[in-house]
């Protein structure tokens, strides 16, 4: 074992693996989490937990399941933490073991049986166990007694009853594995008892299954029975299809279930090492050697195929993170759902396409992650711009006489001052800068209508009918005497006569009669209006038309 130090850990990146740990989950755990939990409540100090780095930002738990849990339920983010490395599984095992005995809650005498026959199996000596545990020489035997020669006896039954199947006699396979005639013999009546009982078994699923639906010694041995009987079969079929009695059937779907659970902890790994590691592990410990080795061979296809779903998940993984991060960061992209998130993903040219759920799950397990990249390129507020800055974009748009050309100048307007100034190009913030501007520019005109108004109050009717009569000459009157100094061309020129003056003058009247009406009243307004028209036609009866 080395230590890496002592670091801040992320409680969310430590894993608890089932079988590495002397005790997981009992009657006293719950006490000592609670008591924990609120000790670290009135801001007592803990030692660091043990975890075996295992690459890739995952820890493994060695010692602390209690202070671990205590941090969880409290929400804390980080917890004080050993990082350790370690060399194998036996390794950790064996350090989680030396962890407990130091200070953990004291194991049974049966737990620790089962834990040296387990380590034993695995090839570690007697004087280590000795050790480890604090116990005798003598004790340590034994507890282990019977351990590998059980796995050599299994062994050598299996080989003795391959030799027989192929026509050598009792004494022949005797001589040649080195065991008795008598021992053939029981290993040959052993063999068939399986089928004589069979049936009874099969009729009663309550011999092979417990309530919950674990299956009992009895099923393991019956199990066990099959698997080795059909061997050749289960090498070319599938177990279903060589399997067909129902019970066998629930007890596989168990081991089944199982085992992609524990393929699921040990993706990363090569097939050998986790075949070796759980061979030795409950449940699959309770079949037959021979049988845990033809059901391991059966089960390498199941975890190279979800070793290679897990290869394109986590492909697909990178791709979605990067592809989200680069729209997040994106000053014009909007936030709204994870959904909206993955449509914009597809939109973009992430292949999602029958990896909705999949992509959803993604985003959903690295929220935290994304909205912190999000929130890199901070939203605008109600304030972002300033007085002089709005006035400036009204300035700037307020010659259009198109409403929406104009909204669309003053939108391009304040996308581009967000831009400069690093903010998000929210739409609900530009759309209230728009608003805000049509405001102004409204306010502007309605200013210029009451200076019109007041105008048209201190102005006569008399007066008003002068200017009117000065804007046509001015138009048509000057034009007239600057076209007959002009020499005439040779050629014949088209002549064009001005407007009606009476045309004229209603025309101009009916643009002052609507700003007269809106201050002055209607009225008033075509009393002003009728005034001034009864003069245009006694002065249209004078007016000599024509150039």
């Amino acid at each position: 074992m080395k230590s890496k130090g002592i670091f801040e850990v992320p409680v969310s990146k430590i894993e608890v693996i089932q079988g590495l740990l002397p005790r997981i989950y009992n009657h006293t755990i719950e006490e000592k989490v609670q008591e924990y939990q609120e000790a670290m409540e009135a801001g007592e100090q803990f030692p660091p937990i043990v975890v075996w780095d295992k690459g890739n930002g995952i820890y493994w738990l060695i010692d602390g399941m209690h202070r671990l849990l205590a941090c969880r339920r409290l929400g804390k983010e980080v917890i004080k933490t050993e990082v350790v490395e370690l060399t194998d599984e036996v390794e950790a095992r064996m350090l989680a073991i030396e962890k407990n005995m130091l200070h953990g809650i004291p194991l049974s005498r049966e737990e620790k049986k089962e834990l040296a026959r387990l380590l034993y199996a695995d090839g570690v000596e007697i004087e280590k166990l000795r050790r480890l545990f604090r116990i005798s020489e003598r004790t340590i035997y034994n507890w282990v007694q019977g351990v590998k020669r059980r796995a050599k006896d299994e062994e050598l039954k299996r080989q003795a009853l391959e030799l027989r199947k192929q026509g050598l006699s009792q004494q022949e396979v005797a001589e040649r594995l080195g065991v008795t005639k008598m021992a053939i013999s029981n290993w040959e009546r052993e063999s068939k008892q399986p089928a004589k009982i069979a049936d009874s078994l099969l009729a009663n699923n309550s011999q092979l299954l417990t309530p919950d639906g674990t299956p009992t010694p009895e099923g393991y041995r019956l199990l066990s029975a099959f698997i080795e009987e059909h061997e050749e079969a289960i090498k070319q079929k599938s177990f279903n299809e060589v399997v067909k009695e129902q019970a066998l059937r629930d007890i596989l779907k168990f081991l089944n279930e199982t085992v992609k659970k524990d393929f699921r902890r040990f993706i990363d790994d090569p097939y050998e090492k986790v075949r070796s590691y759980l061979q030795g592990m409950p449940p699959y410990d309770n079949l037959s050697v021979r049988a845990r080795r033809i059901f391991f061979d059966k089960a390498q296809a199941v975890f190279e195929e979800m070793k290679k779903e897990h290869e394109e998940r986590r492909k697909l993984k990178e791709v979605v993170l990067e592809k989200a991060k680069e729209i997040l960061l994106d000053p014009e992209y909007v936030f709204s759902t994870w959904k909206s998130l993955r449509f914009e993903l597809g939109r973009r040219g992430v292949d999602i396409f029958g990896h909705e759920e999949l992509v959803d799950e993604i985003l959903h397990q690295h929220a935290d992650e994304l909205l912190a990249v999000y929130k890199q390129i901070p939203e605008p507020a109600e304030d972002s711009l300033s007085e002089e800055e709005i006035n400036k974009i009204k300035e700037e748009v307020k010659g259009e006489k198109d409403r929406w050309a104009r909204e669309s100048k003053t939108r391009k307007a304040v996308k581009r001052i967000l831009r400069e100034k690093g903010l998000r190009l929210v739409d609900s913030v530009v759309e209230r800068v728009v608003k805000k501007v049509e405001e102004l520019i409204r306010q502007e005109e309605w200013e210029k209508l009451e200076q019109i108004a007041k105008e048209i109050e201190e102005t006569t009717p008399e007066e008003t009918w002068e200017a009117l009569r000065e804007d046509f000459e001015k138009a048509f009157g000057k034009k007239a005497q600057e076209e007959e100094k002009k020499p005439k061309a040779k050629e014949k020129q088209e002549k064009s006569l001005p407007p009606s003056i009476e045309d004229w003058y209603r025309n101009a009247l009916e643009e002052l009669l609507l700003d007269m009406g809106i201050k002055l009243g209607w009225v008033r307004a075509f009393e002003i209006a009728d005034e001034i028209y009864q003069k245009v036609k006694e002065y249209s009866k004078k007016a000599v038309r024509g150039w």
